[in-house]
């Protein structure tokens, strides 16, 4: 593997479906209720600030891994912040679960990852970094 490795991420076609479909689902579950329309009214507003809320544009724009055990985030505003990924982070073959915790902040982000985020060597190369991560977190705890 070649270091650094510049991922840049992209909008989710498949997510964007996925998460349309769900809050459509919830929409016309939420009109079939025998509730008056005051009641459904709010549900709905609520299923649609929901929808707003999922698919607003995340703050990472982008990915550098600079070398084993080291992460940098690029923001949408230009800047580059170095990034702690969490133990609970999860990688499947198709789906990337990243638990982050950027720079000094207290908060976590987490991102979701499907392959259409990044062009699939990216996606391949994510994938192995992060195993290889918690792989050899796994054998330095042992060693203790």
């Amino acid at each position: 593997m070649q270091f650094p490795i510049s991922i840049e991420l992209h909008r989710s076609f498949h997510l964007f479906l996925l998460l349309v479909l769900l809050h459509a689902i919830a929409a016309g579950c939420t009109i079939a209720l025998p509730w008056l329309w005051s009641l459904r009214c709010v549900l709905l507003t609520l299923v649609a600030l929901s929808l707003g809320f999922a698919l607003r544009p995340s703050r990472i724009h982008g990915l550098q891994i600079s070398g084993r055990c080291r992460l940098d985030c690029l923001l949408v505003d230009g800047s580059r912040v170095g990034a702690a990924v969490l133990q609970d982070s999860t990688v499947f073959n198709r789906l990337i679960v990243l638990r982050l915790r950027i720079g000094e902040e207290k908060r976590v982000s987490k991102l979701a990852l499907l392959p259409d985020h990044m062009s699939a060597d990216q996606f391949r190369m994510l994938r192995l970094w992060l195993r290889w991560q918690t792989e050899s977190k796994e054998h330095a705890e042992s060693a203790f």
